[in-house]
């Protein structure tokens, strides 16, 4: 069964807060998009000291799209109990390995390292076996409602499976209904879904529906 991971990519409290409203009783936890400009060309609000005040029973999972992530995640982990699990991405400039395991080891949380389509698996293998999951980007970061990575994407689920296969394997970005039961086969655990949900009229009936069909794959 693959698990649908609604993500918020939102641009001001106020979308924030809606999307939040419309997802977080169909679903355990919702992955927040963060983006400030200096990895991806574009910007997201996660202002922590705002969304504490959100009452929710969702936990979070931050896709960190930023060249420093730290200071994000600590502030993140002082003010929002439900902060579980962080994704730092593979093409940063710095010590990506080491930002993982501080994460791990001092903060507490789950950790993922995340992994452009145009990235080799091979950029990755010291750290796969240190972490809780890989999320692999079916699309270019930055933006939504682009076109999935197609094959290349699902080989590299398969190579994480065969030679890792206790990690949790993430697909975020470009995913549609059709392709769930292909990335189920391939092995994906978990899809992040932006465009997926919130492209419709009733999201809230959409994640239900969307539920429910992974139940069977």
């Amino acid at each position: 069964m693959i698990e649908i991971i609604p993500s918020i990519f939102a641009h001001s409290q106020q979308e924030f807060e809606h999307k939040l409203r419309l997802v977080e009783h169909a679903c355990k936890m919702v992955q927040v998009d963060i983006l400030d400009g200096s990895l991806f060309n574009n910007v997201t609000w996660f202002d922590a000291m705002h969304i504490k005040a959100l009452r929710t029973p969702v936990e979070y999972e931050l896709h960190l799209m930023v060249e420093n992530p730290l200071p994000i995640i600590e502030e993140w982990k002082q003010h929002i109990d439900q902060l579980k699990r962080v994704i730092v991405h593979a093409e940063l400039d710095r010590p990506v390995g080491t930002i993982l395991s501080h994460c791990k080891e001092r903060l507490h949380l789950e950790t993922a390292v995340a992994l452009n389509p145009a990235s080799p698996l091979e950029e990755v293998h010291a750290i796969l076996p240190h972490v809780d999951q890989v999320t692999l980007m079916g699309v270019h970061p930055g933006k939504t409602g682009q076109t999935f990575g197609g094959e290349s994407i699902l080989e590299k689920i398969r190579m994480v499976k065969h030679h890792y296969p206790e990690i949790i394997v993430e697909v975020d970005g470009g995913v549609t209904e059709k392709l769930l039961e292909t990335l189920a086969k391939a092995g994906c655990d978990r899809i992040t879904a932006t465009s997926l949900l919130f492209s419709f009229d009733n999201p809230t009936e959409r994640l239900e529906y969307l539920n429910n069909l992974a139940s069977t794959l």
